[in-house]
């Protein structure tokens, strides 16, 4: 034997090694769990669409529209909630709050973004092409244009109460809009006024899904920020 004793490990290092040892299983977990998750609302989604009842005026393409209007509602919700944590963010001036923000903001703006490509599908199957004369189209045009530049913006300047007041000024733009832009070829509460207690139905499970889905990537996005 060469009579070398094996180096003695520090008690710092030991309590590493089984930090380490505890963490990484329960962060895999966590990853699984978050995963499954996704899963299930995915299909959930898929299966809901899928199943829905046709329309008999515009047929199979009611499909699309009821994606398009889930996601755009998701979107919208997403947007006011973002002005409101902006007010807070504008009198309490948290980074905290306000990396919670950006992110709902982002969030939002991809629900409607999506949305809005949906739209164009389900135009597409029920007016035979995409007037982008139509001011509905026009408004998610300006909703989108303006809310990247805001949500950029919001990401950087180095004041935090501007940067709540830039998200409250892209939900007021939001709120505006809507009731402001004229409807030419767009239906109007098409939802509320259909007689398929079904179709609403429908509509209503599918914006809740679509909602649990963009709080699903607010909260594992912050997450990995926060692991990061």
């Amino acid at each position: 034997m060469s009579g070398l004793a094996p180096l003695p490990v520090s008690s710092s290092a030991q309590n590493n090694t089984m930090t380490t040892n505890t963490y990484q299983p329960k962060f895999y977990q966590q990853e699984r769990f978050a995963w499954a998750v996704l899963g299930f609302i995915v299909l959930a989604v898929v299966l809901i669409v899928w199943l829905a009842p046709i329309e008999q005026t515009i047929g199979a393409a009611i499909k699309y529209v009821y994606v398009h209007v889930a996601f755009t509602r998701a979107g919208i919700y997403g947007f006011y909630l973002a002005g409101i944590l902006g007010v807070l963010i504008t009198f309490t001036a948290k980074k905290s709050l306000q990396a919670w923000t950006s992110k709902i903001g982002w969030v939002a703006f991809l629900l409607f973004l999506i949305g809005g490509l949906v739209s164009i599908l389900a135009q597409q199957a029920t007016w035979g092409g995409n007037p982008w004369f139509e001011p509905r189209n026009r408004m998610t045009l300006n909703i989108l244009a303006i809310g990247m530049i805001t949500l950029i913006l919001a990401d950087w300047v180095p004041w935090l109460r501007v940067r709540g007041l830039l998200y409250v000024v892209l939900a007021g733009f939001v709120a505006w809009s809507i009731p402001n832009t004229p409807l030419v070829l767009h239906p109007g509460d098409a939802i509320g006024s259909s007689t398929s207690t079904r179709i609403q139905w429908v509509f209503l499970l599918l914006t809740w899904l679509v909602i649990v889905l963009g709080i699903w990537i607010v909260w594992y996005w912050h997450g990995r920020s926060q692991k990061n």
